[in-house]
């Protein structure tokens, strides 16, 4: 049977859950280590460190292990998109991290809904801040 590039070519994913990024010594790490990559496409920094990304898509069913490059937010939905950049150059959005990864990556997440909030709500005040973080953790994080 003869197949075709169509046959060889990898399906790449685009949203990945029950994720968590690890260097090159398989040591759990933030994807804040990555450059932040800007609409421009101009990138925060230079990385040295090779980070890795683990989890799952298509709702658990196929596991995903790529290198990622950068990330980025995006603010204009009406709850803020993490994404990074593969090695092979597509964005996969990030959703809910591994349990254990939760507390390693917390700031940046919690300052990235921050800014969300406070971009779309500028005079709101910071207990309506605090209601609307434990409104999108359930919870999760400590304050």
């Amino acid at each position: 049977m003869a197949f075709t590039d169509d046959d060889e070519e990898e399906v790449l994913p685009d949203v990945v859950s029950d994720y968590y990024f690890y260097d090159a010594e398989d040591q759990p790490i933030s994807f804040a280590e990555l450059p932040v990559q800007w609409s421009n496409g101009e990138r925060s920094h230079d990385n040295d460190i090779m980070i890795y990304l683990r989890g799952t898509t298509d709702n658990g069913l196929q596991r995903l292990h790529k290198q990622v490059m950068a990330w980025k937010y995006e603010f204009s939905k009406e709850n803020p998109e993490i994404s990074v950049l593969s090695k092979v150059n597509n964005w996969i959005k990030l959703q809910k991290p591994r349990k254990s990864f939760e507390s390693i990556i917390r700031t940046i997440l919690i300052t990235v809904q921050c800014l969300h909030f406070f971009n779309r709500k500028p005079n709101e005040s910071s207990k309506d801040l605090r209601d609307h973080l434990c409104k999108v953790f359930r919870f999760i994080f400590l304050f």
